[in-house]
């Protein structure tokens, strides 16, 4: 083994046995899915030779690229996910904001002597 197998396998084994607690404490279903990634990264530093095989089956050629080109491609599609998300988490603050003001409304609060727009006054004389 390479020492950075020693290194990353330990690692990636805590956060595997973190995941699996964590699921079993409060059974969320993304826990299963971030198990499946520390152990797909385990099997994959363990056994590098299996990126290279998909790779040429993909017709990519080199395993390091096929990460590479997957890491990317998955990281685009979670910046999305989460923008759209922070996108509906706002309209919905903005709605619940809103709600809240009209329903704690009073009529002529926040009209006050100083602040009150004035009408224009009309011109005596012109019609």
């Amino acid at each position: 083994m390479t020492p950075f197998q020693w290194l990353a396998i330990p690692i990636l084994g805590i956060l595997a046995t973190l995941e699996v607690r964590a699921y079993f404490r409060n059974h969320q279903p993304i826990h299963i899915l971030r198990e499946f990634v520390w152990l797909l990264g385990i099997t994959l530093i363990l056994f590098p030779r299996i990126t290279t095989m998909l790779a040429t089956l993909l017709g990519i050629g080199r395993g390091t690229d096929l990460v590479f080109y997957s890491f990317m491609l998955l990281s685009t599609g979670g910046m999305f996910y989460l923008y759209g998300r922070n996108y509906l988490l706002k309209r919905d603050v903005i709605e619940l904001i809103r709600r809240d003001a009209l329903r704690n409304a009073t009529a002529g609060a926040g009209l006050d002597s100083g602040n009150s727009i004035r009408q224009p006054e009309e011109t005596k004389g012109e019609s």
